[in-house]
């Protein structure tokens, strides 16, 4: 407990926690091995969780320790937290579907109570909390979207919205007690080594196959994966015991998405538009479709409803309180476009199915 006391105090003089080693969990996820990547590359010792039936590939090459379990599972976090110094917790279900709202809430609220409890029972020194955009409380049309907005599950959209803000205030439950916990809140996340297929990374791989005769109106804010990864670190390192910071890289319309990946791919961008009233009205046959055909559909309320918000993400505390900085989302989109259509271990070349799964990938 002294230890803890003079990390906190430290971080209050502003110095920066140094550590050595870290655990991370959803380590096979998007962000997840990126962030295992950024870990290693500064020198650091480091655990990963994976799944019992994961594909280990995301991780292939890197010196990290692999355990078996699963965030659900109390019983199988204690040996992987035994002896951790820090953690970052990013194992959960990110869906734009209606579907499967049970696993959303069990994963991402009882998982997360499950990792706070087992960093108190570890004595980890400090815990990082991915959490999203989508828990903060959305701030009228014209307004900006800060951290100060608070969570509040009542009041978010969708089921994946209301379990990341559930499982926020849940560690900021376990801060009130005596955890020393940070979360970060990405939005929209693209970028290379995409091996479980983002939501993104879908849309580059129907976009390759010619699957998307044409855009939707709207927009959205787009952040780096390896900026993501890199924000982890940061809040690690820099983070307030208790405060938010929320990772940007810019806002992009759709078209702009489609005309960035139609140029990477030498041809030309589709050229019909559907009105965001429109897309509304076919997003609500959405749960009819995943049940009849199976498949998760890549045009839903969620996803209408994120792509029709017009308020302005601001990413300010970050970049001064952590020194946060974003490559262009312009950029990291054709990094992740080159990426999906080079890397051998890509779910394009791995010959992804044409269909979406039904089964939501879980970190």
């Amino acid at each position: 407990m002294a230890a803890k006391g003079r990390s906190v105090r430290n971080l209050a003089r502003g110095c920066p926690l140094q550590f050595q080693s870290a655990v991370v969990t959803g380590a096979t996820g998007h962000i997840g091995n990126v962030l295992v990547r950024e870990l290693v590359a500064r020198g650091k010792r480091v655990r990963a969780l994976a799944l019992p039936d994961d594909d280990l590939r995301p991780l292939a090459g890197l010196p990290v320790e692999v355990v078996r379990g699963d965030v659900t599972d109390p019983g199988s976090l204690a040996p992987f937290f035994r002896g951790a110094e820090v953690a970052f917790h990013l194992a959960g279900v990110v869906s734009i579907s209606s579907r499967n709202a049970s696993l959303v809430r069990r994963v991402n609220v009882e998982g997360t109570r499950n990792v706070v409890a087992a960093c108190r029972e570890a004595g980890v020194r400090r815990l990082v909390h991915t959490a999203s955009v989508h828990a903060l409380v959305e701030p009228a049309p014209d307004g900006v979207l800060e951290e100060s907005a608070g969570y509040d599950p009542g009041r978010a959209v969708g089921a994946y919205g209301q379990s990341k803000a559930e499982g926020a205030l849940a560690v900021l439950e376990a801060v009130r007690a005596g955890l020393d916990a940070v979360l970060v809140l990405p939005v929209a996340v693209t970028g290379p080594y995409d091996y479980r297929l983002s939501e993104m990374g879908d849309l580059i791989r129907l976009f390759v196959r010619r699957r998307i005769p044409a855009v939707v109106d709207g927009g959205y804010d787009f952040v780096d994966v390896r900026d993501v990864a890199r924000g982890h670190v940061l809040a690690c390192e820099r983070g307030t015991p208790g405060e938010s910071y929320l990772l940007n890289g810019g806002r992009l319309r759709v078209r702009e998405v489609m005309a960035v990946l139609a140029e990477e791919a030498g041809r030309k961008p589709p050229r019909i538009a559907i009105p965001l009233p429109v897309a509304a009205a076919i997003a609500r046959l959405a749960p009819a479709w995943e049940l009849l055909t199976g498949t998760r559909a890549l045009l839903t309320p969620y996803s209408v409803h994120t792509i029709s918000i017009r308020f302005r993400i601001s990413d300010r505390k970050a970049r001064e309180v952590l020194g946060y900085a974003s490559i262009p989302p312009a950029d990291s989109l054709r990094d992740a476009y080159r990426w999906m259509t080079t890397d051998p271990g890509s779910p394009l070349l791995r010959s992804a199915p044409a269909a979406r799964p039904s089964r939501l990938p879980r970190t």
